[in-house]
């Protein structure tokens, strides 16, 4: 039985999304104590496959998940140091991520209510509708 990552990957590869390879372990954690923040088992497991959509493309439901040093590039240019941000909606420009102070998923725009309640739920969401 083919894993949840596997089901996404191909998915992506269908509809002709370019990934990236991987990212290394090392640089995961060194991610990690810069945002001060443990990502979750899910987003390990899927980011030790894929680091990512390659040159940002856009998917059939217009989210970008972005690459390793995109997620710290953009902590580090955001004023708010609770969210951290993983992926972003081209369609109507909210950005989605984790909340250091609050379990699930959250878009920017919105930190009181989540979207998903785990980074897994997320990612097969945003492969069905838009967020």
């Amino acid at each position: 039985m083919n894993s949840w990552t596997e089901s996404i990957i191909q998915q992506w590869k269908n509809n002709s999304i370019e990934l990236n390879k991987g990212a290394l372990i090392e640089m995961i954690i060194e991610t990690e104590h810069a945002l001060d923040f443990r990502f979750p088992g899910e987003f390990m497991e899927l980011y030790l496959q894929v680091d990512g959509f390659s040159d940002m493309a856009i998917s059939g439901n217009t989210y970008v998940i972005w690459p390793i040093h995109r997620i710290l590039e953009a902590y580090r240019q955001n004023r708010d140091r609770h969210f951290i941000g993983f992926a972003d909606s081209r369609h109507n420009g909210h950005t989605i991520g984790f909340l250091k102070n609050k379990a699930g998923i959250f878009r920017n725009i919105d930190q009181q209510q989540p979207i998903a309640i785990s980074f897994k739920e997320c990612i097969l969401l945003m492969n069905k509708v838009s967020l």
